[in-house]
């Protein structure tokens, strides 16, 4: 989980972003207000695909680089299980919600990363990704004119 965690955090400081399906943004806002109210176990961060352009120069003068089609991303990393029931509501509207499909679930040394998906527009994709171990989770939203193969690179390192 760590490598994920390290690979997600690379891309979120802070940032103008906008894109994600209204399900998710109304769990994304609920996780920020649990946040002001001081839960230190729940962190947000969101970056816009201009930002990870700017953190990443190297990956962004290759023009059709994945770093060049991504328009935003946002994430909530629950540290404790205090967030464990809006980790639990965003599982929910994954799998039942009727917004994603579903992608992958791997389950590796007792991690579970799933992977899901849903269009956004005409050209491009939302995907919506979950890793738990134990009590700690994360869950990463990005959007942009990506396929699963950026995804999986993204994930395992193949960018």
């Amino acid at each position: 989980m760590k490598r994920y965690i390290l690979l997600v955090m690379a891309f979120l400081w802070c940032g103008y972003a906008i894109g994600q399906s209204q399900g998710f943004m109304e769990v994304y806002r609920q996780a920020g207000q649990v946040l002001k109210e001081g839960d230190a176990g729940i962190t947000t961060t969101e970056v816009s695909g201009k930002m990870l352009q700017e953190l990443l120069p190297s990956k962004a003068k290759e023009s059709f680089h994945v770093v060049n089609r991504i328009d935003n991303i946002r994430q909530i990393k629950f540290a404790t299980s205090s967030g464990k029931e809006l980790y639990n509501r965003i599982d929910s509207l994954a799998v039942n919600g009727g917004i994603y499909e579903q992608m992958s679930i791997i389950n590796v040394d007792g991690q579970r990363v799933s992977v899901y998906k849903a269009p956004y527009g005409t050209l491009k994709s939302e995907y919506l990704i979950l890793i738990s171990k134990d009590d700690a989770a994360l869950v990463c939203d990005i959007v942009g004119n990506i396929s699963m193969k950026d995804i999986m690179g993204l994930l395992y390192g193949k960018q």
